[in-house]
């Protein structure tokens, strides 16, 4: 059904909450209401109680459609029996929108995301056009204000922009996995941990939010609509040529892959990311189902 499947590459905006994703996944539904989406009324649902990692997992899912006042109150938990796994909404001049789960584990807390078409955000910067090149400008800077918004409303500990990658949950960035090339970092995570991310991004100036720090990489979400909150970046050395692929679709790692190398500031990417996985795995924090 299209009002649950964005056009591809998908743009998704991020988080991981500590506990009760389901709260976090309301709060979700809200930025985008506030941001202008409109909801389709279609919603994936599963029942209450059942542990999953991949929502395929969940045999018992289905979709639905529900008039208005129904809609939310299933996206804000109010149903006794199902629980959401996907809320689909509308915009204009981006088309669907959705509210999803990512991929988690059955023990952790799912990462709760906004996904959408990435549109020109999706392309190289060698086959952009000048209309490409300002729609690219104008998704980033709508990205990051989401971004910005969902890591108030949901007090989430860390979360990223990314195209065509999912946020990984805690365990997976303790076994290594990167948590993306343009994240949001807390400011409750320890100030160690922190000051690995400054190393990180040490040539990129961070947006300092009341809540926590955003590390933006790539030309798109430095000369968008939020230019004078982010500031200029310098690109590092040897990645230059590369603006297409830094412009939030894979980052400095995955210009380092293609070329079959790690460069310093991966490997520091990584490091920080273990550094985050290891203090959060550390916690006594349960999901609430």
């Amino acid at each position: 059904m299209i009002d649950l499947y964005p056009e591809p590459p998908h743009l998704t905006i991020a988080v991981w909450v500590a506990e009760d994703e389901e709260l976090a996944f309301g709060r979700a539904c809200d930025v985008v209401g506030e941001v202008g989406c409109v909801p389709s009324g279609v919603v994936e649902v599963a029942p209450r109680g059942l542990r999953f990692g991949m929502l395929q997992d969940l045999e018992e899912r289905s979709i639905v459609r529900l008039r208005r006042e129904d809609f939310e109150s299933v996206v804000h938990g109010g149903d006794p029996v199902s629980r959401s796994l996907k809320a689909g909404y509308r915009a204009k001049g981006l088309g669907t929108v959705i509210v999803e789960h990512l991929f988690g584990t059955a023990g952790e807390t799912h990462p709760v995301a906004i996904s959408l078409s990435a549109g020109a955000l999706g392309l190289p910067d060698e086959i952009r056009k000048s209309k490409d090149r300002k729609a690219a400008d104008r998704l980033a800077g709508w990205a990051t204000e989401v971004l910005r918004g969902l890591t108030s409303r949901t007090e989430a500990v860390y979360g990223a922009i990314a195209v065509e990658e999912t946020l990984p949950t805690p365990s997976a960035l303790r076994a290594g996995h990167s948590i993306g090339s343009l994240p949001f970092l807390s400011a409750v995570l320890p100030v160690a941990v922190l000051g690995k991310f400054h190393s990180a991004f040490g040539r990129t100036r961070p947006v300092d939010w009341a809540h926590g720090s955003f590390f933006p990489s790539g030309t798109s979400f430095v000369t968008g609509v939020h230019l004078h909150l982010i500031g200029p970046l310098v690109l590092p050395a040897g990645v230059a040529g590369d603006r297409g692929l830094l412009c939030g679709v894979a980052g400095v790692a995955k210009v380092a892959r293609n070329r079959g190398v790690w460069s310093g500031q991966d490997l520091r990417l990584v490091i920080s990311s273990v550094a985050v996985g290891r203090t959060l795995c550390r916690s006594p924090t349960t999901p609430k189902s």
